[in-house]
């Protein structure tokens, strides 16, 4: 089978996998940074994202987390707008994921999704779903209690 194949296939499975959810309300996370939070814009390939721009977003509380503990307290929020690359500037978004830290699960929550709640807005909006893939494919070899960079610091 073709990587192009697999990937539509693995695609395909993971979008019929998915599980709505009802957590709390992010509210314009576009302010975080403003009341303590910060907002980070990565470009290029990524694996799960392709030749995107991901502009993220943390809230307070992840922003701080270095200060106060070894990892992501409860209540850290991190968002991450998957848009379009045009010429090296961030397009329309083609879709939000949003990392919400719900148990101070590390080491051995592994089998719970390390203490976060992974979701999904397709599109942008419009309501939340909850796919294992995040988890289990990509966020779980992430360096950073679940997490790929250490948002915490600069």
């Amino acid at each position: 089978m073709s990587k192009m194949c697999l990937c539509s296939f693995v695609v395909a499975i993971s979008a019929g996998c998915a599980e709505s959810v009802t957590p709390e309300e992010l509210g314009d996370y576009t302010l975080w940074p403003s009341m303590g939070g910060d907002t980070f814009t990565v470009r290029g390939r990524a694996p799960g994202h392709g030749d995107t721009i991901r502009v993220i977003y943390v809230n307070p509380t992840a922003a701080m987390a270095e200060t106060i503990s070894p990892s992501y307290p409860l209540g850290s929020t991190i968002v991450k707008e998957i848009r379009n690359n045009v010429d090296g500037e961030a397009g329309d978004i083609n879709y939000i994921a949003i990392m919400r830290r719900q148990d101070t699960v590390v080491d051995e929550g592994l089998e719970a999704n390390g203490g976060w709640l992974f979701s999904e807005q397709r599109p942008a909006g419009s309501a939340e779903t909850h796919r294992d893939l995040c988890w289990n494919r990509c966020h779980v070899a992430a360096p950073y209690n679940g997490a790929f960079y250490d948002y915490r610091t600069k």
